[in-house]
């Protein structure tokens, strides 16, 4: 009994032992957790420091990123539009196109350059094909290296025999010049050129024609003659947008002439003729000619004679051998004096030989200079 008794003792002994044990070590885990934890803070709080401090770095680099990438992403767009300029003026110029008619429905581009290339250098092929068939309709339009080339194509080319067929080789009319109006009636020509060689590039020429009952105005609108079709698209598109403005106005910008004119149309377009109106009534065919002919040669003056009642409404009719010519009497804005007399103001239009009635030219023509 005894040993149990002391077994029982030392039985119940032990559990009070391990429990001051557990607690001693509960204390020690206790204190180091917590010295753990200081530490652990004072780790955070370094870390916080740094984080703080490469923020700030980060945020630095940032800002000059930013800044470096909005400088090159604005030379990265102006050397892409100085390459794309570069590449338009690279095209050959206008006038080295032809058209090619007369050709099988099922030629393919690579036989019809083959046949062209025999005179020189293509450039481009375009064979035109129905939209829902895709069959070829016949006809193409065939670029070459230069306008030299082209001519020497609508000679040689023409009426001979390609696959068993005769074809047609004649000039192309791609459009080269723009007509722009609601241009402020206060600007010059070099006002209007600083502009569009903004835009685009290629710029032959701008017409800007003058009031003419005040030279130091302008009649609102001007001619655009480009090096060649691809350039003056590229500035038709970007001049056509809301934002394009001339000072506070939204001009009108179009293709001085129908882009896809028949061969009708053409030739209409080729006139070398003016219409002269409001002529005084005492005129001569030789007074006539003499007003116009320091423009160039002329080939004919016509004077019908004056309606009874409308002697003061007299016109007539002068015909230039070049087209040329008959443009420079049209933007010619000096006033015109009959034996050493002012003459009374008239006006100038373009006519179109190949249609009798004037009232029917004038869906195609309009006047372009009075005085």
């Amino acid at each position: 009994m005894p040993r149990t008794r002391e077994n029982e003792k030392s039985v119940d002994s032990e559990p009070e032992e391990q429990v001051d044990l557990e607690d001693d070590n509960d204390l020690e885990e206790q204190m180091e957790e917590e010295v753990e934890y200081e530490e652990v803070e004072e780790e955070v709080e370094e870390e916080e420091v740094e984080e703080e401090e490469v923020e700030e770095e980060v945020e630095e680099d940032e800002e000059d990123t930013s800044n470096g990438t909005s400088e090159k992403g604005f030379n990265g767009e102006e050397e892409s539009e100085e390459k794309k300029h570069a590449e338009l003026l690279a095209l050959p110029p206008h006038g080295s196109e032809v058209y090619v008619g007369g050709i099988p429905h099922d030629v393919s581009e690579h036989d019809l350059r083959h046949f062209c290339e025999s005179v020189g250098e293509v450039t481009e092929v375009r064979i035109m094909k129905g939209k829902e068939s895709g069959e070829g309709k016949g006809y193409a339009f065939v670029t070459f290296r230069t306008k030299e080339l082209a001519n020497k194509a609508m000679k040689d080319l023409n009426n001979s025999e390609f696959k068993g067929k005769k074809v047609k080789c004649s000039a192309s009319q791609a459009n080269h010049r723009l007509f722009i109006g609601n241009i402020p009636r206060s600007w010059g020509e070099k006002d209007m050129k600083n502009v569009v060689m903004k835009i685009g590039p290629g710029v032959v020429s701008v017409e800007l024609l003058k009031d003419p009952q005040n030279p130091i105005r302008n009649r609102g609108f001007a001619f655009l003659e480009y090096y060649n079709h691809a350039c003056a698209e590229y500035s038709r598109k970007k001049m056509s947008t809301p934002e394009f403005k001339l000072d506070d106005n939204a001009p009108t910008v179009s293709w001085a002439d129908p882009k896809n004119a028949g061969s009708s149309a053409a030739s209409q377009m080729q006139v070398r003729a003016i219409y002269v109106k409001n002529l005084p009534k005492d005129i001569t065919q030789d007074q006539l000619r003499q007003l116009f002919e320091h423009h160039g040669n002329i080939t004919k003056v016509v004077l019908p004679p004056a309606k009874p009642g409308h002697e003061r409404s007299r016109f007539g009719f002068v015909h230039f051998s070049e087209r040329s010519s008959a443009m420079k009497a049209l933007k010619n804005t000096e006033r015109y004096e009959i034996d050493g007399k002012g003459s009374p103001p008239f006006s100038l239009f373009i006519v179109c030989s190949c249609i009798s009635n004037l009232r029917e030219c004038e869906p195609l023509t309009m006047p372009l200079l009075s005085f």
